[in-house]
């Protein structure tokens, strides 16, 4: 081994978790970390943010899937160099510099456990629809109350399933991925199935609502296009869940780039079959009249499959709605958990947060990860908004920029020449080519969603994500003086291949 990367001196313990996961199950983590809320409600509604894209929001789903094909090959490839937990805060620190891996990796950290508070608070919302449409009374799950309870309730069930191992995790999202493709596959038989003729009709008989197409109907806009693009961008975020297993694995080097290209693949096939059945079924200038009439509600793929499926499938597409928008807390909190314990094996963070129990699975992490989406959840039932949620898009895209400016400096720097886990990153054209395409879509995405308009600064993401930041940088200084008072560095730490 190079000495570079020498496990560096002192008495470091050799934390590790357990190598079972196969490949299905990385596809599995990927794909309940991508489908749920996206497909189900924002390809819908993204009509009303962006009216003028009209019938092109099928292909802008899957346009989008290929666009990010050059991060889903970056991680795959990183992924087979060196298979960590922490995934991407790993892969950053050791490419480029650990505070730089840090920073990014605390701003993604902090707000998928924040979405991770509003997922627990929007499962009351779709369980409780789900109980009104079989004359439950499901409003009680919708008090503040209510919310709480079920929030919690999921909270700390997957933090169970986790606790208690990883082979039970992987199968728990094995079998979640099962009731993700059949779900999708009623949606699209149902909406394949359905003339555009007999939604209107259904509709106007149901809501005595007329919808007529536009009397001089014209062709999406450009624009319109790229930037419902950019908003299905984040639908596609949760390919980063299939990473974070790269230390619980086995023969990871193979299964982790076999499952996240599978995952990703799957996701993309999914996405854009759903997304075309629906808009087959309810023609764009269709959803836009619900939307625009105050059926907001039904401009949704459970909302459209209520229309036109018998009720009892509608009933049973509500419950899996529900149950697949609540499963992202699974995989939500292996990312997080999976971080912080990464982080504790830098010493970024005290060194118990990468101690693992008898199961081997790093309990003090799923904690802290369980605890503060608590914390968010009960932000989002009393105050009506939880901090780093706002700033989930922003923290994706920095992150994927830094992973492809880690192998652009792996590629290029003489200080990685002879280490023997860059020599595949620094050989492969692929890699080079993914990464030289990721830099400029990220750069315009990241313009696109640092500011947005008529809002006020608190809520604004660049305000939001400055804020972490520094949070992040005195973590930094405060990790700096710690590995200090050890006699080394952080770019001695840098310098290490981590443990697993």
């Amino acid at each position: 081994m190079n000495r570079a990367f020498d496990p560096g001196r002192g008495e470091r313990p050799a934390y590790r978790l357990s190598k079972v996961l196969g490949v299905l199950a990385i596809v599995a983590s990927g794909v309940a970390g991508e489908f749920g809320a996206g497909i189900n409600f924002v390809a819908v509604q993204s009509l009303g943010v962006y009216p003028a894209v009209r019938d092109l929001v099928p292909l802008a789903m899957l346009v989008t899937g290929l666009v990010v094909a050059s991060k889903t090959l970056l991680y795959a490839r990183f992924s087979a160099a060196m298979p960590r937990a922490g995934s991407a805060y790993v892969w950053i620190a050791r490419g480029l510099n650990l505070p730089a891996g840090f920073i990014a990796s605390f701003l993604w950290w902090i707000s998928v456990t924040a979405a991770m508070g509003f997922i627990a608070f929007a499962f009351s919302t779709f369980l409780g629809q789900a109980f009104i449409a079989i004359g439950l009374p499901g409003h009680v799950l919708m008090t503040p109350a209510g919310r709480l309870v079920i929030g919690l309730g999921a909270i700390w069930g997957i933090f169970a399933i986790h606790a208690s191992g990883v082979r039970h995790y992987g199968r728990f999202v094995t079998v979640l991925l099962g009731v993700i493709v059949l779900t999708a596959a009623v949606i699209a038989g149902f909406g394949f199935a359905t003339p555009p003729g007999r939604f209107v009709s259904l509709v106007g008989s149901r809501l005595h609502l007329v919808l007529a197409p536009p009397a001089h109907p014209q062709s999406g806009t450009l624009g319109a296009f790229l930037s419902v693009c950019t908003l299905f961008v984040f639908a596609y975020g949760g390919i980063s869940a299939a990473p974070a297993l790269g230390g619980e694995a086995r023969d990871a080097g193979h299964t982790m780039p076999r499952g996240i290209v599978l995952g990703w693949l799957v996701a993309v096939v999914l996405y854009t079959v759903v997304t075309a059945a629906l808009f087959h079924a309810a023609p764009w200038w269709a959803v836009l009249g619900l939307i625009r009439s105050h059926h907001a509600a039904l401009a949704t793929a459970p909302g459209l499959i209520g229309i036109v499926a018998p009720r009892w499938i509608g009933v049973i597409v509500d419950f899996a709605v529900a149950l697949i928008v609540g499963k992202t807390l699974a995989p939500q909190m292996m990312i997080t958990s999976r971080i912080l314990f990464a982080w504790g094996e830098d010493r970024m963070v005290p060194a118990r947060f990468a101690e693992t129990s008898g199961r081997r699975v790093p309990v003090a992490a799923l904690a802290t990860t369980a605890g503060l989406a608590s914390l968010f959840l009960v932000q989002s039932v009393f105050v009506g908004w939880a901090l780093g949620v706002i700033v989930r898009s922003l923290s994706l895209l920095i992150v994927w920029l830094l992973v492809a400016l880690a192998a652009l400096n792996i590629r290029f720097s003489g200080r990685f020449r002879g280490t023997a886990w860059t020599a595949g990153l620094a050989r492969s054209p692929w890699v080079l080519a993914a990464a030289v395409v990721s830099v400029p879509i990220t750069l315009v995405l990241i313009a696109a969603v640092s500011v947005l308009p008529h809002t006020p600064l608190v809520f604004q993401p660049l305000f939001q994500s400055a804020v972490a930041a520094i949070i992040a940088a005195g973590l930094v200084l405060w990790a700096r003086t710690r590995a200090a008072t050890r006699g080394e560095s952080l770019a001695d730490i840098a310098l290490r291949v981590p443990v697993e």
